[in-house]
């Protein structure tokens, strides 16, 4: 029995995430109590497939989260002639420019630390415990390890198996396809 009385997945339904709810669904890494999946509501449509079968073998909850559509806040930005979402910083599309990095924040990490807050009982805004009573499982490889941050929370403690259990991206496709489960579809492209 584990001391941390809730474990969430952070679940991107890309191949490594994938692998971390397969491998918490075969008993062989840490159980999680659920995975939250936040929703741009820009995936291709191959990936909300995906994602629906996942949901259907795993033993466990997947929360959605969302901050809205990031496609249509970006398409409304660039015809108005703003170039700008929200007030951040400009981005420029094609191959010569830069883009909004704060994206990932905005849809993906804040949405799924508010469902964790909630999950956790912990108020926004409030500083909540002094201990960790939430592990956060998240689906980095061992070829992308220097994306690894700590948790800026103290009741909070990020935990990265694939990297516990000395895996990488392609060992991660190697073990889904020895195990028979379909190779997720990429995803982080502007789809719908």
């Amino acid at each position: 029995m584990s001391s941390v009385p809730l474990r969430v997945l952070s679940l991107g339904a890309g191949v490594q995430s994938t692998t971390v709810a397969l491998l918490a669904a075969r008993g062989l890494i840490d159980p999680v109590d659920c995975a939250i999946f936040a929703d741009t509501g820009s995936e291709p449509k191959a990936v909300y497939a995906h994602l629906r079968w996942l949901e259907s073998v795993l033993q466990f909850p997947v929360h959605h989260v969302s901050a809205g559509n990031l496609k249509a806040e970006i398409l409304g930005a660039m015809s108005d002639g703003s170039n700008r979402i929200d007030g951040r910083p400009p981005f420029l599309t094609g191959s010569g420019g830069m883009l909004n990095r704060q994206c990932t924040g905005d849809y993906k990490i804040v949405p799924i630390q508010r469902k964790v807050r909630e999950l956790a009982g912990i108020a926004r805004g409030a500083r909540g415990p002094k201990h960790v009573t939430v592990e956060q499982m998240i689906g980095i490889s061992t070829d992308e390890a220097s994306r690894m941050k700590d948790s800026r929370f103290r009741w909070l403690l990020h935990r990265f198996p694939l990297i516990e259990r000395g895996m990488s991206r392609r060992d991660c496709l190697k073990w889904l396809l020895d195990h028979g489960y379909p190779t997720p579809p990429k995803s982080g492209e502007l789809y719908t």
